[in-house]
């Protein structure tokens, strides 16, 4: 009889002991769980979980984070530690501020399900080639647009979506043989998708602007202030189709060949539909648990993602056994999901850590905030420098998550400035859009830039500035407009 081979550790070790991507994605996903039980349930020892669990998370994932990202995690996390230091109850400030970032990451997280959705999508796909294929006249303002509704349900992916679909249709030949041609060519296509994205971001309810904004300022309207932004971020895409209609590059592109497409324009119907229903689904939810907008976000994106999923599977699949093979296939795809997990790090390492360093900042400070500091500026000024501080500071690469939450943290009362929480929260929407537009170092940049073949600093800062600083001007004027009024 044949003696039994023996195990070595190392390979013991691999049967018993979960790898740490299978520990990670566990912690992430425990986090939203524990986020939702404590936002729909009320149980604070679940929203003391969730802090416990997102820390983890992040802690499994430092040594595998960029340098970059280390240092933000650590700067965040020592700026929120001296704060705790600080504060009368330590240790109910740590729980409580790292609740508050695990309510960020499990937002995040939430959206990444729908976006995983979206990427497989056939329909996706065919839109984007409807809108790259349309005449020179109409071109930029639709792929303003689809960079704007693409970026709702698949955030930057859509400048991954619909900038290689502008590369591939943009060839030499259809140049005229040109180089010069083509490059301007991709510079306008492009940057009216980064755009329509950034804008995107003014107003957005499926968006981590609201997640962050309706925390930092929690008595904020923002069922009120969302559609007006929408409005506003409409007038800023406007403001950079004038641009780019008046810009020299026009003249200089214009003829040339286009693909060709069969598709109509009814064909965005379905994705406009889907938004829609999310974000009504959202509202009802929130409407009918007597939870925040944001909570029932939380939970309902990943519940149409899933749905989204489960249409895609049944149309993939065919023969026989077609529910047994489309479950199949719905296993093996959340399978890659949580696979995927761990690599939410960097977002994570952000939202999380911003949000512990908001709430520990905010503990630790005077009830008064910064009163005293800043109480002699008129109170109109304190929003209007709102958008100019995100700019700046987006320009050093600091996240508009950690300002505002700073921010919200410095004003916890902004009615003893003078300021309605509506005002403070609305320069901060339009503030948001137009930092993400204007910094260098946020994802969409980056990627715009790769597929341009230049820096994001090009990108964001020299290509952008005009159109950046005319959308400020605008938001200024809003931002006045409002303040009389409430």
């Amino acid at each position: 009889m044949p003696r039994p081979r023996r195990v070595s550790l190392d390979e013991a070790s691999r049967l018993t002991v979960p790898s740490r991507d299978t520990l990670s994605a566990s912690a992430y996903v425990l986090a939203w769980a524990a986020t939702l039980l404590d936002q729909f349930g009320h149980v604070a020892l679940a929203g003391d979980l969730a802090g416990i669990a997102i820390l983890v998370f992040l802690i499994l994932e430092f040594p595998r984070q960029r340098r970059y990202a280390q240092i933000l995690f650590l700067a965040l996390t020592g700026i929120g530690l001296i704060g705790v230091a600080t504060a009368a109850d330590p240790v109910g400030l740590f729980l409580a501020a790292w609740r508050r970032g695990a309510a960020y990451g499990a937002f995040f997280l939430a959206l990444s399900s729908l976006r995983d959705a979206a990427e497989t999508s056939k329909l996706v796909r065919r839109c984007g080639q409807h809108l790259v294929a349309q005449p020179p006249g109409r071109r930029y303002a639709a792929l303003t647009g689809g960079g704007h509704l693409f970026g709702i349900i698949l955030s930057y992916g859509a400048i991954e979506l619909l900038g290689a679909m502008v590369m591939r249709a943009n060839t030499l030949q259809a140049a005229g043989g040109s180089e010069a041609i083509r490059a301007l060519r991709t510079r306008r296509m492009l940057m009216a998708i980064y755009r329509g994205f950034a804008v995107m971001n003014c107003w957005s309810p499926l968006n981590l602007m609201t997640a962050v904004v309706s925390t930092a300022v929690p008595a904020a309207p923002m069922r009120m202030l969302l559609p007006i932004a929408f409005v506003v971020s409409i007038g800023m895409a406007v403001i950079g189709w004038l641009e780019d209609r008046l810009s020299a590059a026009r003249v200089a592109t214009s003829g040339g060949k286009r693909p060709v497409t069969t598709e109509s324009w009814s064909i965005h119907l379905r994705i406009l539909a889907l938004v829609g229903l999310v974000m009504l689904l959202a509202e009802l939810g929130s409407i009918v648990m007597g939870v925040s907008l944001v909570a029932a976000v939380t939970l309902t994106v990943p519940l149409v993602g899933l749905g989204w999923a489960i249409v895609q599977a049944w149309r993939f699949v065919g023969g026989a056994n077609h529910l047994a093979r489309t479950i199949g296939v719905l296993r093996r795809r959340a399978g890659r999901f949580f696979l995927r997990v761990p690599n939410f790090r960097s977002e994570a390492t952000v939202l999380a850590g911003s949000g512990f360093m908001g709430v520990a900042v905010g503990g630790a400070l005077p009830v008064a905030g910064l009163a005293p500091v800043i109480g002699h500026l008129p109170p109109v000024a304190v929003p209007l420098l709102v958008p100019v501080i995100l700019i700046a500071t987006g320009q050093l690469g600091l996240n508009p998550v950690a300002v505002i939450a700073l921010l919200g943290a410095a004003m916890p009362n902004p009615a003893a400035f003078g300021i309605s929480p509506a005002i403070l929260a609305f320069a901060c929407m339009l503030g948001w859009g137009l930092g993400v537009s204007m910094t260098p170092m946020s994802a969409s940049a980056i990627t715009t830039a790769r597929w341009a073949g230049v820096s994001p600093w090009t990108v964001s800062t020299a290509w952008n500035a005009a159109f950046t600083f005319s959308a400020l001007v605008f938001s200024w004027l809003v931002i006045a407009a409002l303040f009389t009024v409430l």
